[in-house]
């Protein structure tokens, strides 16, 4: 069991390093943000998580998909998770899915936060 929650992590820093690497998105098309997550369920599944996340478009108005990493408050369990974003004037909405490496448990939750939006 513990293995498998190295292998996910290591799994998701390794994506998210390869996504932030030098030529990974189209002349730095990447947005990179922070922000809050709620997540839905009950118990240690559900609550506050916090955490970063990479955007396939970091243009001001566009929408677009999320690659992330939060903490999971709850849980104290780290969070993978996936979704679609909008990215505004210096700030994002999402939805995301994500498996909770504590519980393993795959979640929902909706999430704000700031990123390097540009016009």
């Amino acid at each position: 069991m513990k293995k498998m929650r190295n292998f996910f992590a290591s799994a998701t820093v390794m994506s998210m390093t390869a996504l932030m690497a030098p030529g990974a998105a189209l002349a730095g098309d990447a947005g990179v943000g922070v922000g809050l997550t709620w997540v839905f369920g009950s118990g240690p599944n559900g609550g506050l998580a916090a955490g970063a996340k990479i955007f396939t478009d970091r243009n001001k108005d566009s929408s677009g998909g999320s690659l992330g990493l939060d903490y999971h408050f709850s849980s104290s369990a780290l969070r993978p998770n996936i979704g679609a974003s909008y990215v505004g004037d210096g700030g994002y909405v999402d939805a995301s899915f994500g498996y909770n490496i504590g519980t393993r448990n795959i979640d929902f939750g909706l999430g704000a936060g700031l990123v390097n939006s540009r016009d």
